[in-house]
């Protein structure tokens, strides 16, 4: 496997060797079947829409991003209370070299591309802050009650809208828990109320949309010890609509070179309801 040095400003630093690019953690043909036949059943799927898809990344760059895992405890966040015991990792900057390569294939044009076609939703942004995303880890004992996910971005006016779980978990035996739940938004004692376990087994991903999605893992996991329920993950938003806001998008204009084709679009800017251009956008570009 070829390796890709790391540049680096500072002379007296050694090159960084990373030994994979991004992309590499793409499976273009596989996502690319996925997209187009899967799309229909994933919006379709109860309690909401979601799906689970097996060995979509190669095991040896899996096994990379589990060796990455940071060491110590002053830079995780933990969480320990009555409605949840795990720890987060999210600080791109401090992840080992196949981490890093993964968030930013999971950031990348492609792969919003596919999540777009899959699940329907337009505009999907991904965050650089990886914000609550990362590296989640769930020690002997720990759980995750029922919960619905935050709804905004700390740092960014974008609305939350689809999670990405990619799950760590070589030889997850199911008696050790930490399934993840999936349920309908009836009180869970109605006899037509909706629920599904999925087995958080390596190299299974998860997605499915956020929004009355209620999820979590009650199950205490009860793994061996020097084990832990392990995943990586990705949320990813979409920019709140406004109002009228495709009637304030104009072109690029050159002002030596104006044209009565810019003057009659921004006229039609002017006069035209907001609904005429959502109306005549063109559909959603396929995954290429």
């Amino acid at each position: 496997m070829s390796t890709i040095d790391h540049v680096s400003t500072d002379p007296a630093s050694p090159p960084r060797l990373i030994p994979f690019p991004p992309s590499s953690f793409i499976d273009r043909p596989k996502l690319l079947r996925i997209a187009e036949t899967e799309s229909r059943q994933y919006r379709k799927a109860k309690p909401f829409p979601h799906a689970v898809i097996d060995n979509v990344f190669p095991e040896e760059l899996l096994d990379a991003v589990i060796a990455d895992l940071p060491s110590g405890d002053q830079a995780w966040t933990r969480y320990n209370n009555a409605k949840e015991r795990k720890s987060v990792f999210s600080d791109v900057n401090a992840f080992g070299p196949a981490a890093e390569t993964m968030a930013y294939a999971l950031n990348s044009l492609f792969f919003i591309n596919f999540l777009e076609q899959l699940t329907g939703v337009d505009g999907i942004v991904a965050d650089p802050y990886l914000h609550a995303a990362g590296y989640m880890r769930v020690e002997p004992g720990g759980f995750l009650d029922l919960h619905y996910d935050f709804t905004m971005h700390k740092h960014l006016p974008l609305e939350r809208r689809i999670n990405v779980l990619i799950y760590l978990n070589r030889g997850w035996r199911p008696e050790w828990g930490g399934q993840l739940e999936l349920h309908s938004n009836d009180e869970l004692t109605d006899p037509n109320h909706q629920e599904i376990a999925i087995e958080p087994i390596f190299n299974r991903m998860v997605i499915f949309n956020t929004p009355n999605a209620l999820h979590g893992h009650r199950r205490p996991v009860a793994c061996p010890p020097g084990r832990s329920r392990l995943l990586f993950s990705c949320f990813y938003f979409i920019v709140p609509p406004v109002l009228g806001y495709r009637s304030r998008i104009e072109n690029v204009e050159f002002p030596t070179h104006r044209s009565f084709a810019a003057a009659a679009t921004r006229l039609a800017n002017r006069l035209l309801p907001p609904i005429v251009f959502d109306l005549l956008r063109p559909g959603r570009k396929r995954v290429q």
